[in-house]
Parts: C-alpha cells; structure tokens; sequence
C-alpha cells in the first residue's frame, strides 16, 4: 500500500487523491464497484475527514465516482472527463489483456527545443522544454512510447514529479488549471529508430504506428505536444477525442 508524505511539499488530500486515481484507471477499483468509505480511508491513511472528502471530491469532478445515498462511493467510470484523448477501442493481436499495464518513465528533462517541436509549440528554436518520455508495459512487454513536450517555463513544477505513478494530464489541470479547449493528431507509419528499438526491446526498422498530438488552451495557444510510438504488431487503434 502507497503512504501519504506529511513533510507538507505536498497537500495531503491531492496524494490521496492520486493513489485513488491510479487505482481506478488500473482497475483495483473497477467500474461498479465501491471505493473504501471516508472513515476507511481516515483509518487506512491517519488523516482527517476533510482531507477524505477533499480527495473523493476531486475524484468526483473528474466523473469517476459518484456518492449513492446509503451506498457509499461508487466508481462510474475508469477514463477520466478532464482527458483531451480518450481512447474508445484498441484491439490487440496478443493475448495479453489479463496483464496489469503500467507506465515506467525513462526520461525527465529540460533540453533545448528542436526545429519540429518549436513549431509545433509555437517558440523560438532552442527555447527550453521539457521532454517527458515514458514506456507503457504489460507486464515485461513494452506497449508503447510516449515523449510530452512542454514549454519549461509554463509548467515547471512537472520536474519535480514522479508521472509513473501520477496523472500528467490530472496534474496540469489541478495545478495550473490549464482548460483545454482542442487538439490536432496527426497518425504516420514508420520504422523503429536505433533509439526508439532500444527502449522498447524491439528490432531496428520495426514497424510502428506514430501519432503526435498538439494541445490547445481555451486561449488557442498550443501548451502540450505529445508523440506516442506504438507497436504495429500489438495495437490496432480506434481514436475519440473529448475536451
């Protein structure tokens, strides 16, 4: 069981918050199912009521649970409603749908921006940004790679966050209540480069299925670019996006 930190760097209810998060979207707690009630959690995690309450309340406004009179607190769904993407259907040609899929970062950064990346985000060529590049894994098996660019600037608490077991897209909303308004995908194939092949244990020149997505603001500033490399041979991909 994950323990909150009470050194105070960060509110406690909004840890509490993130490791119900995690549970739902992994499916310990899946949908129609209930999530321990307030006083378990005040038992579990020795906080106050309050902070209980805040935790589930924030649950709440992402659409994942909902309060039943005389019930408790039920999972409605695992997808939360704040998410520019939401991923209606993907089939895959393996039989590993019993496997608990994780996220394993294997890069945090601030590097200077490249040509493609400054104009997707509308900056300057060598403006620093922030690369966040994380492996999805079923098991040991590498489902996909994904790299989010930010401006440094804009977001720099990212740096000081573990989004292997965070929320990213949670975590902008709730700290810099960013309020997406559209984004622009774009979908290529290509071969794996000598980088790409390395951190997802696969062959140099294996297919894959790119996409790269660009996330705009209510002021029409495009604020996130997020480029995700899957795997040809396991996913077949089935797209909505939802503001």
């Amino acid at each position: 069981m994950e323990t909150l930190d009470f050194s105070g760097r960060q509110q406690l209810y909004y840890q509490l918050y993130n490791i119900l998060f995690q549970d739902i979207v992994g499916g310990k707690y899946p949908v129609g199912k209930m999530i321990p009630a307030e006083s378990e959690l005040m038992e579990i995690y020795r906080i106050s009521r309050a902070t209980a309450r805040k935790a589930v309340e924030l649950l709440a406004n992402d659409g994942l649970v909902k309060k039943k009179r005389g019930y408790g607190t039920i999972v409605i769904s695992n997808r939360p409603n704040t998410s520019p993407q939401r991923v209606i259907r993907y089939d895959r040609k393996y039989k590993g749908d019993s496997v608990a899929a994780i996220k394993i970062t294997v890069e945090q950064k601030v590097i200077p921006s490249s040509d493609e990346i400054a104009r997707c985000l509308q900056l300057s060529y060598n403006d620093d940004i922030i690369c966040l590049k994380r492996v999805r894994y079923a098991g040991d098996e590498p489902l996909y790679l994904e790299i989010n660019y930010f401006q440094q600037s804009f977001v720099p608490e990212i740096m000081n966050h573990d989004f292997s077991k965070e929320s990213l897209r949670l975590f902008l909303s709730n700290t810099y209540q960013i309020q997406w308004l559209y984004a622009k995908q774009s979908i290529y194939s290509i071969i794996a480069s000598e980088e790409i092949a390395k951190l997802m244990h696969i062959d140099i020149g294996t297919p894959l299925l790119y996409i790269r997505r660009i996330s705009f603001d209510k002021e029409n500033i495009p604020r996130e670019c997020v480029c995700t490399y899957y795997r040809a041979d396991t996913y077949h991909l089935a797209i909505e996006l939802a503001m």
